[in-house]
Formats: C-alpha cells, structure tokens, sequence
C-alpha cells in the first residue's frame, strides 16, 4: 500500500457489481478513510436495470430525487474526495449540486464500461477532477487518463489446486456472447470438460432476445440460469478451471475484469478480445486470442501449464495496485 488515506473523508459511488463495490469500499477504509456510500443504478430489480441501461432518460429524474434524498444527511460533510465508478445514474444536475456541497473535494471518476456503452458519460467528464478509464481507446480519444481493471484477493489461488473442468465461461448472455461460447464449446474435442455458466437477469429477458437477438435463435431455455453466482463460487469455478473463457461487448477495446480475474488466479485465457497483446502480462503461452466469428483453440493450448508472469506486473492489476494508482494522480 503506497498511499494512505488516513483521516480522509470520501463520498464513494458504485454499482453493485458482484461484490466489487464493497471490496473497493474496504479498500478505501483500509487505507484510513472514513467512506459514506452511496449506490450508482439504485434500482434493483431487473426492468429498472434493464430500462437504465436501454434508456437512461427515463430513470434520471428518480434518481435525482434518491440522490436529493440521500444526501440531506451528508450536506455538512466535508468530503476530500468525491470518488464515482461509472456514474451511470448521475445527471449534471446532480454532480452540479454536489459541486456546491463540496467546493473542497476532489472529484474523481473511473469508468469501467467503454463509452461506446455509456456514451452520456462523455457529457460527465468535465465536473471531474481526475478522470480515468479502463479502456486504451477512450483514454487517448478523450485524454484522460487509462488504467485497467484489477483482480481482488480471493481470484489468487495456488498451482496445486485440483482441476475440474478445462475451460470455463461464466457471465451475462449479452450481445453474441451466447453463439461464441457455444462455437468454442463444439469446437473442442468430445472429451474436454466444459463449464458454462450464461446468466440473465430473468425468463423475459430470455424470450426477448429470441425476438431481438439473432445468436439465440437456436438457444433454448435450459442453456441459461437466471440466478447470479456469488462471487465465492466465481472463484471456486475459476480454481478448478484450467483455462477460463473472456467475451468481451463487442463495443468495448478494455479489459473485463474477467481477463484480470485470470491473471489473479494464474489460468490460461481464451479471449476474443484482441487488444489484450498491448498489455504487459500478455504471453501467448498463457493468452489465446479468438476470432469472434470463428473461435478456433488450438489443440495443444490447453494442455500446456500455464507461465507466471513477473510479480511487480502481477501486482500491479491486485485492487492494491489499481487504488495505488488513481489515488497517486489524485494527490498530485
């Protein structure tokens, strides 16, 4: 840990997001400061998400409103940092409002989604501060700053660990992600052990995309769970995984955090995403990289163990080293 945040008053603003809002938020505490929280997308149930995300529009004057509410109680506070993930809910009249709260803070944004998905974002930029993005392209379009995800403590694992399943998949059915995990499923010989975990948030959204979405044409409904996995059994698929499966939005150049995941618990890595040889991690050894259209792994990929990387790189994607950086510019 490099830089403490001891004595320092932050205002935290997340999604929730398998857990890493709270990681982040023990994170900030651990480092000395005193966080009040408050949740990004503060609507819970999956229409809400869904309507936020197809059409933010209509959800803003609501959560202007919890926001308003929210912060009677903290109007007093003399916050040092106003530290946002996102901010897919905060309306200008809202960071406006704030700017009058905390004349003193120091406003700062990352966004972990590309601003291909999130193109209101680019409106949000200037009431920020210090401003950074997981994503190379949007870094250097918009010149703020670029940094990539992390991976959390319980990702790391030991190379003894008993191996399960040769591949895995785990994440939201979006976009194509369905058809190319189930390309790189019948691709592979009859014996591999293959997991596949294609989550959506419920049946009607399953039913929708046979409508909307080309890719599920074929799909049935067994293929999907409509319950999330908790972050521990993430980690313990991942543990028994010998090589893990990354699809990334088709509108995004940035790492996933899936990707970072990966490198945290020492797996191989099948991925579509093709900036992933830019990165200081890269290894073709460890790292295959597929064509979206025609995902071909090449037989021996998977049996080859796995080759660790450097340990300053390594730790440079922990939480730790994530939170070193951005409050290293920050404090600048």
């Amino acid at each position: 840990m490099k830089y403490s945040l001891q004595g320092k008053k932050v205002l935290y603003i997340a999604p929730r997001f398998f857990s890493y809002e709270n990681e982040i938020r023990d994170e900030l505490s651990r480092r000395g400061a005193q966080v009040d929280f408050l949740l990004d997308r503060p609507f819970d149930t999956p229409l809400l998400k869904a309507i936020t995300r197809v059409s933010r529009e209509l959800v803003i004057g609501a959560a202007d409103r919890f926001y308003e509410t929210q912060l009677e109680s903290l109007k007093q506070q003399d916050y040092d940092y106003v530290f946002v993930i996102n901010g897919q809910t905060l309306s200008s009249l809202t960071l406006e409002r704030w700017h009058q709260y905390y004349p003193r803070a120091k406003f700062i944004l990352y966004m972990w989604d590309s601003f291909g998905n999130r193109r209101w974002a680019i409106d949000n930029l200037k009431y920020f501060d210090v401003k950074f993005t997981f994503d190379r392209e949007d870094a250097n379009k918009h010149g703020i700053n670029f940094r990539p995800l992390f991976f959390t403590s319980g990702f790391e694992t030991s190379p003894q660990s008993a191996i399960e399943w040769d591949i895995s998949f785990i994440g939201t059915a979006h976009t194509d992600r369905y058809a190319i995990a189930s390309k790189v499923s019948a691709g592979l010989d009859k014996e591999a052990k293959v997991y596949l975990y294609l989550f959506l948030q419920a049946s009607w959204v399953y039913w929708l995309y046979k409508v909307t979405n080309r890719s599920f044409r074929s799909a049935k409904f067994t293929d999907f769970k409509f319950s999330p996995l908790t972050k521990g059994e993430v980690q313990g698929v991942f543990n028994a995984s010998g090589c893990i499966l990354d699809i990334e939005h088709p509108n995004q150049t940035g790492l996933t955090m899936r990707t970072l995941e990966t490198l945290g618990a020492r797996k191989k890595l099948v991925t579509t995403n093709q900036s992933v040889r830019h990165y200081d991690f890269f290894d073709e050894n460890n790292i295959c990289i597929v064509d979206r259209g025609a995902p071909v792994i090449p037989d021996k990929f998977l049996t080859t163990p796995y080759r660790d990387v450097d340990g300053d790189i390594y730790h440079s994607y922990r939480l730790e080293g994530w939170m070193d950086e951005i409050f290293e510019v920050a404090q600048r």
